[in-house]
């Protein structure tokens, strides 16, 4: 899988973890396929540029230098996982090998439990110093793909507890990685501009999919439309696009009045510049959250579901509300007003009180304290170096 791919958390953050050891001089590289997340096309001018997608590419490995990390990527036919070829797979395959002959691998960083990513799991293996497995998700059920790990690594402490009790790992916690990149400059605004945000900014909310709470959105818009239109929402797509909310529930959510909907953007900070709020529901078990640190990172409050290891990522900055009944059993149930009036009434104090919401600004930005770029950097750096300082020598 593309670590380009900004619609995978997991891509994002071994991504920033090898930008954080490059930075300290390390020599760093990724061999990946130009695979994303989620049932739709990826932009590939997103991943490549306008030169390295076009089609006369397709079938090379595109060489990409970032951020002093030289990624290796497959330009694939087509960027949905379901969709590739044996062809395209014997490729990267071969890619793989090639990289693992030219050059000695202290560490090889890895996920994802496909039968191509165990065998180019297995294939690293004979030729990394340590193996290192990056555990993103509540997923995995088969112990069997951990055994030759030397490592795992998780974003949070539940998340780890998770995987302590279902399948006896001892995964280690190291936090989202955040690079600088994805926060505000100016997230210690003064008064008068947050005031200015929280009048006329939009309530954000990320990756709209039926998982991430995408039927509770779906609900809060509509009953702001009908009881507060001054409130604008701004949905910025992920994995599931509008065209497959139409399709699988029926229901166009950047159709609705007061919703403006993106699509995936390669700054989020523009996004996050006119955030007043940001929306994180979640039905399904979420590991930690980045984006819930971007925007503390950048001073914007949190209005979330109490679910997964949010709270904890969360860290007492912001305002975590159960979700509704029923939504956690089955993601595609809408629930009622009486359901999301919760967060509903959340969401309009904390705009209407200029007070609170310039308290709100404030706790974000205390919380987010342990998940500072640089702080996170030296502890990504620290724990990779005693990692295989111990197992390699």
């Amino acid at each position: 899988m593309c670590l380009l791919d900004q619609r995978s958390g997991a891509a994002m953050t071994v991504r920033a973890q090898l930008e954080a050891l490059a930075s300290a001089g390390w020599s760093c590289r990724s061999v990946t396929a130009s695979l994303c997340d989620g049932g739709t096309e990826y932009p590939k001018e997103k991943l490549f540029g306008p030169e390295g997608s076009k089609t006369e590419h397709i079938g090379k490995n595109i060489v990409l230098e970032l951020a002093g990390v030289r990624h290796q990527i497959l330009h694939t036919h087509s960027t949905v996982g379901a969709n590739l070829t044996q062809v395209e797979a014997d490729t990267l395959s071969m890619m793989l090998a090639d990289a693992l002959r030219s050059d000695p691998m202290d560490l090889v960083l890895t996920y994802g439990s496909s039968n191509l990513s165990r065998g180019l799991q297995s294939m690293a293996r004979k030729h990394a110093s340590v193996m290192a497995f990056y555990l993103a998700n509540d997923s995995y059920t088969d112990r069997s793909l951990f055994q030759s790990m030397d490592a795992v690594i998780c974003p949070s402490e539940f998340l780890s507890g998770f995987y302590r009790e279902r399948l006896g790992l001892e995964p280690f916690v190291l936090r989202d990685t955040i690079s600088k990149h994805f926060i505000l400059e100016s997230a210690h605004r003064d008064c008068a501009d947050r005031q200015a945000v929280r009048r006329n900014g939009l309530v954000t909310y990320i990756n709209p999919s039926l998982s991430k709470g995408g039927m509770l959105f779906v609900r809060l818009a509509h009953m702001a439309l009908t009881h507060r239109p001054d409130i604008t929402f701004l949905a910025l797509e992920g994995r599931m696009s509008r065209s497959e909310w139409q399709r699988r529930m029926g229901v166009d959510p950047g159709s609705f009045e007061n919703v403006f909907w993106l699509d995936n953007q390669k700054d989020i900070r523009r996004v996050y510049k006119r955030t007043s709020v940001l929306l994180f529901p979640a039905f399904w078990q979420e590991a930690s959250g980045r984006s819930i640190a971007e925007a503390q990172l950048s001073g914007i409050p949190v209005i979330a579901s109490r679910r997964g290891g949010i709270p904890e990522q969360m860290n007492g900055g912001g305002i975590c509300l159960p979700n509704p009944p029923g939504c956690e059993e089955n993601h595609a149930r809408l629930p009622s007003e009486e359901d999301v009036r919760p967060w509903f009434d959340k969401l309009c104090s904390l705009l209407d009180d200029p007070e609170k919401y310039d308290r709100a600004c404030t706790r974000a930005l205390e919380a987010a304290k342990p998940f500072h770029p640089e702080t996170v950097r030296r502890e990504t750096v620290r724990f990779y170096t005693e990692l295989v300082q111990k197992l390699d020598y």
